[in-house]
């Protein structure tokens, strides 16, 4: 029936506002994100230049990069999320994006189903200190990733997760969200 398309940096809080959102959308969403996408991959392609790797970008940040293989696995991952969209009664996703071709790749795929944008935004510093503190994810990330997520997209909704908390944040998504659902989708 519907999508509601989480957009932000790493460590900007998404998937745990998704989950919050879980928590109090009705009917039940399902969750997907692009954590699930990498999961998906054989280890053996992460950190290979045929699935998932990390380089430098022209200028000169940490940029998760992807080969063939993760490129198709990212297409693929957009089309199951739309199956999803279209079967169940919602879906929310939780996504980094990152290119344009990304981006138009989400567009089409998601085409015919109703989506909610939502941008997720951080400080900074605070996404640095959560990348830090996480112990999960390569440091620079965030800072590779901030000028970039955002980049071209459309939102119906923006937050910032700085010293909102996701139980906070959430609820300000599940408010709009459902007041569009009612009139939009």
């Amino acid at each position: 029936m519907s999508a509601l398309f989480l957009n932000g940096c790493t460590s900007a809080g998404k998937t745990s506002i998704a989950r919050a959102l879980q928590d109090l959308l009705d009917p039940p969403h399902l969750r997907l994100g692009i954590d699930d996408a990498f999961a998906l991959l054989p280890t053996k392609l992460h950190n290979h230049a045929d699935g998932f790797f990390f380089d430098t970008d022209a200028r000169g940040e940490i940029r998760l990069n992807h080969g063939p293989v993760g490129l198709s696995l990212l297409r693929a991952h957009a089309r199951m999320a739309a199956v999803l969209a279209k079967g169940a009664a919602g879906v929310i996703l939780d996504e980094v994006v990152l290119e344009p071709v990304l981006r138009d790749d989400w567009d089409q795929a998601l085409a015919g189903c109703a989506v909610f944008k939502v941008g997720v935004h951080c400080a900074l510093p605070e996404l640095e200190r959560r990348e830090r503190e996480r112990g999960d994810r390569l440091i620079g990330q965030a800072r590779g990733q901030f000028g970039l997520v955002h980049a071209g997209m459309s939102y119906d909704l923006e937050v910032d997760t700085t010293s909102a908390s996701p139980a906070d944040v959430a609820a300000q998504i599940a408010d709009a969200y459902l007041r569009w659902r009612l009139t939009d989708a």
